[in-house]
């Protein structure tokens, strides 16, 4: 059976444009298109469609509010369809928040978009939100909230043992090590529900990221830092890292930690289509801090970060991925946890009261 899409936007040639992106692929069908947020709910009860696409802003009804009202009355995978200002991020990190789970960005000035990666992108997104129940922000621990995994060296393809082949480099000094999180798709919600159980003094700095745009990561820091007791910010070049203190990868830059603590950001090629790329922030902090390092992998679609938790499984640094149930999409953990170097599975709150101890 086909993935039955509604498209809502207020620009025909958007919703065209969707249209022909999705229907390019045989698993898709577009049953209906609407141009406001009240056309959106009355046609979401009327054709029950799998995933809806969501604009923004729209006359009548904006995509936020006809989120809001479809979360209760016809709980359906959203995808937004966004812009890159500022407001545009702050009214998709809200959705986000009520229960939409992902956003494509529809334009970014002075990039050029390449067609085929845009349509990919619209088809990887659109496909992967129709396996999704919509998830509550807050979910309630079970009997038994975690899952302690047997420790064991990784082993590679040809079976044998990994080595330690990490480079020495200076063991820098921060009493409670780095914790480095790795989120993608869901992760500004997960990211919430961890760093609110970390106190003010947190003993360990933390590294954050988050597979977003450029434009959003600095209204993803103000929102965290408003919300919770540990201090959130955008990390700079230059910053030191300092315990109690949370650093979000920018957007569109490579974050890595010199033998100083502090931070450096590279624009290098992209890893596996990520920049930054959780791997590539893991194995420069596990280089400097060693076993003093800890990982932990959110929900996201993807593999990236599972070499990020190999380099710190190998250094004896602690790893953690989120558990499914609790997963927008459990695709980063799960290949995290097929490598065999995760030490804990469990809900983002309860991965955070693992870190405080």
């Amino acid at each position: 059976m086909p993935i039955r899409v509604l498209i809502v936007d207020d620009s025909p040639f958007v919703c065209r444009l969707l249209t022909a992106h999705l229907q390019s692929s045989p698993d898709f069908e577009v049953v209906g298109t609407a141009l406001n947020g009240r056309q959106a709910i009355a046609l979401v009860n009327e054709l029950k469609p799998d995933v809806i696409t969501l604009d923004l802003e729209m006359p009548e009804m904006d995509g936020l509010a006809a989120l809001q009202q479809i979360v209760v009355e016809k709980p359906t995978p959203v995808v937004m369809i966004s812009g890159v200002s500022h407001k545009a991020a702050l009214i998709t990190l809200a959705a986000l928040e009520a229960g939409a789970v992902d956003f494509i960005l529809k334009y970014t000035p002075g990039v050029a978009t390449e067609p085929e990666a845009l349509r990919q992108e619209i088809i990887d997104k659109v496909r992967a939100a129709a396996g999704i129940k919509v998830v509550r922000s807050i979910r309630p621990l079970k009997e038994r909230p975690y899952e302690e995994r047997e420790r064991r060296p990784f082993t590679s393809r040809n079976g044998q043992a990994s080595q330690q082949t990490i480079p020495e480099q200076i063991i820098a000094y921060l009493p409670g090590g780095v914790v480095v999180i790795g989120a993608s798709t869901g992760g500004p919600v997960a990211l919430r529900e961890l760093l609110a159980r970390l106190p003010a003094d947190f003993p360990a700095a933390v590294i954050v990221v988050q597979h977003i745009p450029a434009s959003f990561t600095p209204v993803l820091a103000a929102q965290l830092n408003r919300r919770i007791a540990i201090k959130v910010k955008e990390a700079q070049s230059g910053d030191k890292l300092q315990a109690g203190q949370v650093f979000i990868a920018p957007g569109n830059y490579h974050l890595l930690i010199g033998p100083d603590s502090r931070v450096k950001l590279n624009q290098g090629p992209k890893i596996k289509g990520h920049r930054p790329s959780i791997d590539v922030t893991m194995q420069s902090v596990v280089q400097v801090y060693g076993a003093r390092t800890q990982g932990v992998i959110l929900t996201g679609m993807g593999d990236d970060g599972s070499l990020g938790l190999v380099a710190i499984h190998a250094k004896g640094g602690k790893t953690y991925a989120q558990n499914g149930e609790t997963c927008v999409v459990n695709g980063m953990p799960q290949r995290a946890i097929e490598k065999g170097v995760v030490d804990y599975v469990a809900p983002p709150p309860k991965i955070a009261e693992m870190l405080v101890g």
